[in-house]
């Protein structure tokens, strides 16, 4: 039986695979299987991998799919779902950037909570960051009534989140979700809004899974190493471009309008901000980022009325903080 799949998007990471694989193939758990799903415009992955894990690729250990072309982070997810659905016995899907490396009780401690809390759609790990592992890189997401979210835990340090806890949402950088909490929210066989490409789509289905009625739990003893920034750096004009455009569209899609109405001066004064701050450091990308958001406000307000609303949004706002910067 084989009841978890690890779904791992790829683009040019062959540098971290290594880590990456031994990490997986030292677990305690071993009922998984990995998706692999390669954007990257060369072959460099998919050779290191069949050179070095022929016989897990033959077993069915692992699976490839190879795209032609960069599909972003959220399609290449849903295929991995979607894939992984087709299994029968599949209960939890387990997403894992690939510019990780997991402790060997990783899946064993993730996979634990999330059946101790039946109620839970997510569980997300200790994610810890690569490069100075005296600090947390994402222990969660935030969300903040000013519609910006925020990764939690975010360059603090490690004892500050020792505990269990609820939190608002998952980072799928290092976390699990339950297959019902998936199939709760799917939308013409997608999971992740693919409209999103990259950036943004984890607030975005940590919200509607709460709408749904779907918790979701922090596992301090379930860590990991995230070496940010393998992809995409982080004030590039790609990064910044999705950033601030999903950013817009995460609010008319998941936010009621009377809530945009009553908190209009926060939401209006954030998206000032943005341009602002981003025109000072002269990533005048920001622009584009925020005309292509207005444009398509219309077609994510129509996108809110797709999402299941099992809990009123009442029950959400609690969730929310309020916070301007990390």
């Amino acid at each position: 039986m084989v009841e978890t799949y690890i779904i791992t998007p790829d683009y040019n990471g062959k540098k971290f695979l290594e880590k990456y694989f031994i990490s997986l193939f030292n677990q305690t758990y071993s009922s998984f299987r990995i998706i692999f799903v390669d954007n990257s415009p060369n072959n460099d992955s998919i050779d290191y991998i069949n050179q070095n894990y022929y016989n897990e690729l033959k077993s069915g250990k692992i699976k490839i799919i190879k795209n032609p072309e960069n599909y972003g982070f959220a399609k290449a997810n849903n295929q991995g779902i979607n894939e992984s659905f087709k299994d029968s016995e599949c209960e939890f899907i387990v997403c894992l950037n690939n510019d990780t490396e997991i402790k060997e009780d990783f899946l064993e401690k993730l996979i634990l909570m999330s059946k101790k809390h039946p109620e839970a759609g997510s569980i997300q790990s200790k994610i810890i960051w690569g490069q100075n592992t005296s600090l947390i890189d994402v222990v969660g997401i935030e969300y903040s009534i000013n519609g910006l979210a925020f990764k939690r835990g975010a360059y603090e340090s490690l004892d500050k989140y020792e505990n269990e806890e609820e939190i608002m949402g998952s980072s799928p950088a290092g976390c699990l979700y339950k297959k019902k909490a998936l199939s709760d929210v799917e939308y013409e066989n997608t999971y992740f809004d693919e409209d999103f490409f990259a950036y943004c789509e984890d607030t975005d289905l940590a919200l509607r899974l709460r709408r749904a009625g779907w918790k979701s739990y922090y596992c301090p003893k379930a860590v990991m190493y995230h070496y940010r920034g393998g992809t995409n750096e982080p004030l590039s004009d790609f990064t910044i471009y999705h950033t601030w455009r999903n950013s817009t569209w995460t609010i008319f899609k998941n936010l009621p309008k009377r809530y945009i109405i009553k908190k209009f001066p926060l939401l209006f004064a954030s998206e000032v901000a943005q341009i602002s701050i981003n025109l000072v450091r002269r990533k005048t990308i920001i622009l584009k980022a925020k005309w292509d958001a207005y444009k398509e406000i219309r077609h994510f307000m129509n996108k809110y009325k797709t999402i299941k609303k099992n809990v009123p949004f009442e029950d959400l706002e609690k969730l929310f903080i309020y916070k301007w910067k990390p």
